[in-house]
């Protein structure tokens, strides 16, 4: 269990590892793997304290960032990928992989904040 200051640290951290993720060219899996895990720990810790029953909703439908994502790969596109002779399919899943990632880890941040923003003490 942690305490509110711990807490405070880690929407600091998360906040912090999401920045660096947005600002890289590419997702570094280190860097996923890292905001994953402190992401996971700020999940379990929030659903133990049971905040707003709509936060705790978003929370609990929550699960870890699929740190080995692959895209779907329809007949029409590998019908394309034949015809481009593989080309399609070289770019097409690290750019699907890449957004999936960057949605994640954006939809997290917003997530924690608002959360923060209801643990704000006066």
């Amino acid at each position: 269990m942690m305490g509110i200051e711990e807490l405070e640290r880690a929407f600091l951290d998360i906040d912090f590892q999401a920045n660096r993720i947005a600002k890289l060219k590419e997702v570094d899996p280190e860097h996923l793997h890292k905001f994953n895990q402190r992401s996971e720990q700020i999940r379990q810790q929030l659903l133990q304290m049971g905040l707003h029953p709509d936060l705790h909703e978003s929370l609990a439908n929550k699960s870890p960032i699929d740190e080995q994502f692959k895209p779907k790969y329809n007949w029409a596109k590998k019908f394309w990928n034949i015809l481009l002779l593989g080309q399609h399919k070289k770019r097409y899943i690290p750019r699907q992989q890449e957004v999936y990632f960057r949605k994640e880890v954006a939809e997290r941040s917003r997530l924690y904040a608002y959360a923060k923003g209801h643990l704000s003490v006066d």
